[in-house]
């Protein structure tokens, strides 16, 4: 464990529970992190597929791996997993599609998919297209507080009743929507 002060090399020794690294830009957070990878692996005896180091990009993801991976002999890196929040939440559902109620073929859209979806939508809803960015701010702030499509509609349309007895808003329409677009075309 060279090049590591007396605190690194304690963090990375360290198995005893969960254990916070916080430290400023360019202090050796990312050799803690890999290094602690291969410590587990190679002198806890801990399979490389039942580690998961999550970062915030690609790009620092990639480079991660890299550095674990030249730390590791040749196989034991096998299964690692080093990815962003994104790509690990991503890579979840896809494993776990079925138990979620998805299509194998789900597609998540990114911010120019939604926006497209929404123009396409209230063009056929006779709406003003100026208003796409209201109704994806709408949008957005339903899927913060976690509200389904059926939820906002029971909760605004009809609070006293189980099923709205008339016709859904346009803007409701285009969120049932592209809820299922979203997460299960």
């Amino acid at each position: 464990m060279n090049k590591l002060n007396p605190r690194q090399a304690e963090a990375v020794n360290y198995i005893g529970g969960p254990l916070l690294v916080l430290a400023g830009a360019g202090s050796g957070k990312t050799s803690v992190i890999t290094r602690k990878i291969a410590y587990l692996v190679q002198q806890c005896g801990i399979e490389a597929r039942h580690i998961a180091a999550v970062t915030f990009t690609n790009k620092a993801a990639r480079e991660m791996k890299e550095r674990v991976l030249q730390l590791l002999e040749k196989g034991e890196g096998r299964g690692l997993t080093v990815s962003t929040f994104h790509n690990l939440g991503l890579n979840i559902i896809r494993r776990e599609y079925k138990q979620l109620g998805y299509k194998p073929g789900f597609s998540i859209f990114d911010d120019q998919d939604s926006k497209g979806l929404l123009k396409d939508l209230l063009l056929h809803q006779d709406e003003d297209t100026d208003q796409v960015a209201a109704v994806q701010h709408q949008i957005s702030n339903w899927k913060t507080t976690c509200w389904s499509p059926r939820m906002r509609w029971l909760r605004h349309e009809c609070p006293t009743k189980f099923w709205p007895p008339e016709p859904m808003r346009p803007t409701n329409v285009i969120y049932a929507l592209t809820m299922r677009w979203t997460l299960m075309t």
